[in-house]
């Protein structure tokens, strides 16, 4: 039954076709939920099916059902001769017949002048999918996306390679030769962010001539070729190097990091994320050479022991899973969001925190892994340390407040002790809570470029931890809170100014 106004209209099909595409091109529908739009009005089941983002997913379709859906999605647009934003394919890969039925795909689209491609046909690992040459002709594409895919043109005929618009592209487990990478990314002049994902096939990487280049992500498992990385990009702004290491000869627990290399973008270069195997000698060569840098993240740097942090530009500092890391020497005043987790705190946290800048606010927190508790200063100059390993530091600026308080709850910590200050806002949101009435808003950040491994969406772990919380009471320190926290608390001065919360989930 069509949805009708009280004067017996149709209102919902009188919406504007602008609005309609919006609403249907910004939602995902499955193709199920898309049958039932002709429910609520017919014309939107024809908008629907001409819709401008195709995202096709196999699931459980066999591969002919599969191949007929395509086929059938598409040809609303061939017959009508639309121009396509997106076509997003997943599918298993390992039959001839498919792997004809995805080059006329492309062929088809391309001549759509499809502006997203994405193609994601996953197999085992011995399998890829070889693109055919009808993608190289893709003028309008901005954003390209391939996965399990094998490079096949012959680096002599460039001329077919027709990137001009191309501002994205994203190569994961794909294989690739150098030179055809070369080439390709020759074509390409006004690309923007570049991510190589365990791609195989390179030995040597050399990025240069992409004045364009802001954002590079480049990932290598243990047994790819990768030895060695130059880039030259002046305008690079965002560099996400990992994994980048080769198993050296004769030992499969050696291994040997690839030589990496920023020779440019010094006045341009503001955020830098390592992990796994860097030595402490390119982390250093790489932090001291680029000092314009405002975010710094080391995670899992098996190799790192002693290092220095000295920056007057350095904002924002991220230290994790660092295991072997002994010594950290921090020297940046400007710091104002500071993260450190692991088995240890390889630096004198006290004298970290009387040398930091507290002229826009600054709020503390530790949280305690064994005892699953919180503990927050919010004046962080009072700090005293817990005596408990496995600890987790975040340092952040109080007009963050409402998002730090997010991020501590999604630790799920069973208890908070707040050591707070007169007037203080923090208990203010936090009796909120308790109230069931929390009025917390999500706070907009820039983010940078997303990784390929990376932790879930923040924004969803903080709806996730609301939805679970059954209780927040407040409790007496000597009946409830464990003998060796107690004991700590009762011999430093913060002991009359704590006020604790239980959370039960």
């Amino acid at each position: 039954m069509e949805a009708k106004s009280i004067s017996g209209e149709d209102r919902i099909s009188e919406l504007p076709v602008q609005i309609i595409y919006q609403i249907l091109y910004q939602t995902e529908i499955t193709p199920k939920k898309a049958a039932q739009t002709c429910v609520l009005s017919k014309r939107w089941y024809n908008f629907w099916i001409s819709r401008p983002n195709l995202v096709l997913n196999r699931e459980r379709k066999s591969w002919e059902n599969f191949v007929n859906f395509v086929d059938q999605s598409l040809r609303p647009h061939v017959e009508k001769h639309l121009c396509l934003e997106q076509f997003s394919i997943k599918c298993e890969y390992h039959h001839k017949k498919l792997a004809s039925a995805i080059d006329r795909w492309i062929d088809l689209v391309v001549k759509l002048n499809v502006k997203v491609l994405e193609l994601h046909p996953w197999n085992s690992d011995t399998y890829y999918y070889s693109l055919p040459d009808a993608i190289y002709a893709a003028r309008e594409l901005k954003t390209l996306t391939l996965e399990r895919c094998k490079f096949e043109f012959d680096i002599s005929t460039t001329k077919i390679i027709t990137f001009c618009n191309l501002k994205i592209l994203d190569l994961r487990s794909a294989h690739i030769l150098e030179d055809q990478l070369q080439r390709l990314l020759a074509r390409c002049p006004f690309i923007r962010t570049l991510q190589l994902v365990n791609c195989q096939g390179i030995n040597k990487l050399h990025v240069f001539g992409l004045v364009h280049l802001e954002n590079l992500v480049v990932v290598l498992g243990v047994l790819d070729s990768l030895k060695s990385l130059i880039v030259q990009a002046p305008n690079l702004r965002y560099f996400g190097c990992g994994g980048m290491a080769q198993l050296s000869k004769g030992s499969e627990d050696n291994l040997v990091p690839c030589n990496i290399a920023i020779v440019d973008a010094y006045n341009t270069f503001e955020a830098l994320k390592l992990w796994d195997v860097i030595t402490e000698k390119l982390f250093q060569d790489m932090f001291s050479k680029h000092s314009n840098i405002f975010e710094l993240d080391l995670e899992s740097c098996y190799e790192l022991k002693n290092i220095e942090i000295v920056s007057e530009k350095l904002k924002k500092l991220t230290l994790s899973k660092s295991r072997n890391l002994e010594q950290v020497k921090i020297q940046a005043p400007n710091l104002t969001e500071f993260v450190s987790e692991g088995d240890k705190i390889p630096f004198d946290l006290p004298h970290f925190v009387q040398k930091s800048n507290y002229s826009k606010g600054l709020i503390l927190a530790i949280f305690c892994e064994k005892t699953e508790t919180i503990f927050i200063y919010e004046d962080p100059k009072e700090i005293v340390v817990p005596p408990f390993d496995k600890v987790r530091i975040l340092f952040r600026p109080v007009k963050h407040l409402e998002s730090f308080i997010h991020d501590l709850m999604t630790m799920y910590p069973k208890t908070m002790s707040i050591l707070s200050i007169t007037n203080s806002k923090l208990l203010q949101i936090i009796q909120k809570i308790c109230a069931g009435k929390s009025g917390i808003r999500l706070l907009k950040h820039k983010v940078l470029p997303t990784l390929i491994g990376c932790p879930d969406d923040a924004k969803t772990k903080r709806s996730y931890w609301q939805r679970r919380l059954k209780e927040v009471s407040t409790y007496t320190i000597e009946k409830e809170m464990d003998a060796l926290r107690y004991s700590w608390l009762k011999s430093t001065p913060l002991f009359d100014q704590v006020t604790t919360f239980m959370f039960k989930w």
